[in-house]
């Protein structure tokens, strides 16, 4: 393959890799926002932002996989490393994601009390 083209894969997967990230950082923020709002949609934010996980996962896998397969350098040697970083981060943030889903699911389960401290003292 041709240096030219080995280099445009690259900026492109990495093009990729940024624009996932931007979706999912727009769907943490929904999820954010959506604090102060009912239950259903602090939930359905929290839906949101778990798919956008997706195609943020598949584009760092993606990459990860052209870098093993890349002529090594200590360049190559350093993006990989960070790229396995970012997808052990993202593998953190799913399982927050779902923790809290599943947290959404508890409450509005029917004959469920409220656990906190605050609701405890009214």
């Amino acid at each position: 393959m041709k240096e030219s083209t080995k280099n445009q894969n690259l900026i492109n997967l990495r093009q990729r890799v940024m624009e996932a990230s931007m979706e999912l950082i727009r769907a943490q923020r929904a999820y954010l926002d959506a604090a102060g709002k009912s239950e259903s949609e602090l939930k359905e934010a929290a839906e949101d932002y778990l798919k956008a996980t997706g195609p943020y996962d598949a584009a760092l896998q993606e990459l990860r996989q052209y870098l093993l397969s890349a002529e090594p350098s200590e360049v190559i040697a350093v993006e990989l490393e960070h790229t396995e970083r970012l997808i052990e981060a993202l593998n953190k943030e799913k399982l927050v994601g779902s923790k809290l889903i599943g947290r959404h699911l508890e409450m509005n389960a029917p004959n469920v009390k409220p656990t906190s401290r605050h609701n405890q003292e009214e």
